[in-house]
Formats: C-alpha cells, sequence, structure tokens
C-alpha cells in the first residue's frame, strides 16, 4: 500500500481555461487567476478542502477542484494551506511500536 505523500504545490498558469461540450455548440470559459497547483493524494486533498469549508466564503481559497487529487488555490493561501498540511501529517504520525506480538496476554 501506497503511503501518504507530502503535498506539493506548483505554480499554476495566470489562465486556467474549461471547456464543456452541450449538444453541438461548444463553450470555453477563460478564467484569470494568481493560483497555485496543488497536487497531492485523495485524503490530503479532502482535508484541504476541509480547512477550505471552515472559511467564512470571503475567506475561501479553493478556486477550483479539478480532479481527485489536484486542486486550484489562491496563491497567497499557499503559505497557510502547506503548514496546516504539515501539522496535520505529523499529528498523523505514529513511531515504531516496540515488541509487537511478544508477551501477549491470550487468556
Amino acid at each position: 500500500s501506497k503511503s501518504p505523500s507530502r503535498s506539493s504545490a506548483n505554480a499554476a498558469s495566470a489562465s486556467a481555461s474549461t471547456s464543456s461540450n452541450k449538444s453541438k455548440d461548444s463553450k470555453t470559459i477563460n478564467v484569470k487567476s494568481s493560483g497555485y497547483l496543488i497536487s497531492c493524494d485523495v485524503p490530503t486533498k479532502q482535508f484541504i478542502q476541509h480547512l477550505n469549508e471552515l472559511k467564512p466564503v470571503d475567506k475561501k481559497f479553493v478556486l477550483a477542484e479539478l480532479d481527485s487529487t489536484h486542486l486550484l488555490v489562491k496563491a497567497k493561501a499557499r503559505h497557510e494551506i502547506t503548514r496546516k498540511v504539515e501539522e496535520w501529517m505529523n499529528e498523523n504520525v505514529f513511531s515504531s511500536v516496540e515488541k509487537v506480538g511478544e508477551d501477549l496476554d491470550m487468556s
């Protein structure tokens, strides 16, 4: 099984475009953004979305959910997200257990 990887924030292009096809006509929407593309595992993405949901509407930082492992976020939120994800990961790191399987009382 794959262990959770640290999220990595990469600079996103200055504009992101999405297109959707509806019947015969095609529509393209261009969105200007100063954002960062975050590439991470699914649990980390869910944690980042949870952080976003805790924010008031005017402080939300997720610009777009791209797929199960990518988010486009506001550039100014990058450091806060990185710090909170690192804190969360450190809380969920377990040290090795000593004497696993030894001295088990099976009565």
